[in-house]
């Protein structure tokens, strides 16, 4: 604690040491608000991972094509408001049902919880469902484009 006062008028002095104190950087607010997707009848964690690998592909492809991403704790159809200002958020469910495992994420607009897409897919593999976060990406990437091209202002 002693050493971080001691730097503290050292911190204050290169803040400043232009004459002018720095500026704070801002950065725009994320398009889309995503949060860890939810799981169903998970045997041995076997859908947590592959929901989660499902998830950082969808943030990953969507990050790649220039797509703000915002991450929550939770969202839910109840609470998309929590996402603002991002306008879109993608809500996911993954299920394991008669030896398959399925997946679904929603694309949802943040404002009107409306569902604007819905993506599916099922597989014997966990992990192959796991694939339809970069799937998704691609898809929801070009939407946003769309509707960045229509609204600019937004």
């Amino acid at each position: 604690m002693k050493s971080l006062l001691i730097l503290a008028p050292a911190l204050v002095s290169l803040a400043t040491v232009s004459g002018e104190p720095l500026r704070h950087v801002v950065t725009p607010p994320a398009d889309l608000a995503v949060a860890p997707f939810t799981v169903e009848h998970d045997s041995g964690a076997v859908l947590r991972a592959s929901a989660d690998t499902c998830l950082e592909r969808l943030v990953e492809g969507l990050t790649t094509k220039g797509i703000a991403v915002a991450r929550h704790r939770q969202l839910s159809e109840k609470d998309l408001r929590s996402a603002r200002p991002a306008r879109w958020a993608v809500l996911g469910h993954l299920s394991r049902e008669q030896g398959q495992f399925r997946a679904e994420l929603r694309l949802m607009e943040v404002e009107s919880a409306e569902e604007i897409r819905s993506y599916f897919n099922a597989d014997k593999d966990p992990m192959g469902i796991a694939d339809l976060g970069a799937a998704a990406a691609a898809r929801i990437a070009t939407y946003v484009h769309e509707q960045r091209a229509q609204s600019p202002g937004q």
